[in-house]
């Protein structure tokens, strides 16, 4: 509490209006370095707070008298992006401080227009940060303070390059907060590169996932997924459930396949329209529907409060993306279930994402329109029984076969 009382005012009043009075373990760890000016690698499992663990050191020491852009920081997606600029109007409610979002695939000209304000922060897609530097719209030479959030996706995302372009026009003195839920060496080294005094944070757990997570799987036939997925919905009657998959393709089969059986349901991923994709968000999160379906475009960047179940319709690619996606629900420290459905020859996964994660997934079935144990021979069983199958790839998922 000690660390909270030492904030401006105005940020002890928006945590008290969103019910925030003690920091988390990351924000016990890392707002003292911040503040004292020093740079931090914070890791920290999914959940856990560290957006206000940068942010709050970040808004303390804006000088809203000065016109220039103060801090930085770097997101992997529009949704996270547009999350973190919500978060930081909410805390700046009331104040002279300034911000703004910069993502790609939106009018450049708006955003050089609402450059001319002046703002203090700048959020966003490096990739359009270095096409706005390129045109002279964009300066960040007076940026002390850098953050990169979700490092790891950036990475991978093939983003460095252009987050290295903006920093090279940053001054040398500048400050670093690097975080996301897996820190690698690789990492660690880039950050001592770009910044001095770099300060490692990692927040250990018995698992890298919220402890009020429920893990559970199911194994199914794949052909029988569709109809086993709208069974488990049945069963749960999720508040707000978010589904994944691995397959763009997969994600408006579903979304159809389900609307069409009384669900109430949107589906989004890479190639949905903006306006779309922020309409069918909206929808999400007002509850005039109460299941997502995506890809692991938004594994990372959604924090939609309350969600209440994470099913993957796929089995995640490796325990990173695992944690990427069941980190959706049980966020600090509210109770979730993840259930993932498993192919026969996926079953041994179970165990191996258990030991590798420190969960524990228990095995489960829809019985009678419940979620219920799994009995030692129902998964054998199931197999050998002809079911209707889900649509193929080249089919709609309307067809006789699923009525």
């Amino acid at each position: 509490m000690a660390i909270f009382s030492a904030l401006a005012p105005f940020l002890q009043q928006a945590l008290e209006s969103k019910d925030i009075k003690e920091p988390t373990d990351i924000q016990q760890a890392a707002i003292p370095l911040l503040m004292d000016g020093k740079s931090v690698v914070g890791e920290s499992h999914t959940g856990t707070g560290k957006t206000l663990a940068y942010l709050l050191p970040i808004l303390q020491r804006i000088d809203p008298s000065a016109d220039t852009v103060q801090a930085i920081i770097f997101s992997p997606t529009r949704e996270l992006t547009m999350q973190i600029a919500g978060v930081v109007a909410e805390f700046c409610k009331g104040t002279d401080i300034r911000s703004q979002a910069i993502i790609g695939g939106v009018d450049i000209k708006r955003q050089m227009d609402k450059l001319k304000e002046r703002p203090h922060i700048i959020i966003g897609s490096p990739g359009r940060m270095v096409d706005l530097l390129d045109k002279r719209k964009l300066k960040v030479h007076e940026a002390k303070m850098i953050v990169v959030d979700e490092v790891d996706e950036l990475v991978e995302a093939r983003m460095l390059r252009a987050m290295e372009t903006v920093m090279m026009r940053t001054p040398r003195d500048r400050q670093l907060a690097v975080f996301s839920a897996t820190i690698s060496e690789s990492v660690e080294e880039w950050s001592r590169r770009w910044a001095e005094e770099v300060q490692t944070v990692r927040i250990k757990a018995s698992s890298r996932l919220p402890e009020g997570i429920s893990h559970a799987f199911i194994v199914v036939p794949e052909r029988q997924k569709f109809e086993e997925l709208r069974r488990l919905l049945v069963a749960l009657n999720p508040e707000r459930a978010v589904i994944f998959v691995k397959k763009l393709h997969r994600v408006q089969e579903i979304a159809s396949w389900l609307a069409g059986r009384g669900v109430k349901i949107v589906g989004i991923h890479s190639e949905t329209k903006k306006l779309d994709r922020e309409a069918a968000l909206r929808q999400f999160r007002n509850g005039d529907v109460n299941c997502l379906v995506t890809t692991d475009l938004l594994a990372r960047g959604l924090d939609i409060e309350d969600i209440t179940h994470v099913i993957n319709f796929d089995l995640p690619m490796d325990p990173q993306d695992y944690i990427h996606r069941v980190g959706r629900t049980g966020r600090v420290g509210k109770k979730g279930l993840a259930v993932t459905l498993l192919e026969p020859k996926e079953k041994f996964m179970a165990g191996k994402f258990g030991d590798q994660l420190g969960i524990t997934l228990q095995e489960k079935s829809v019985l009678r329109g419940s979620l219920v144990d799994a009995r030692p021979h129902k998964a054998a069983s199931r197999e050998a029984k002809p079911a209707a199958a889900r649509p193929k790839d080249n089919k709609k998922p309307f067809n006789k076969k699923h009525k």
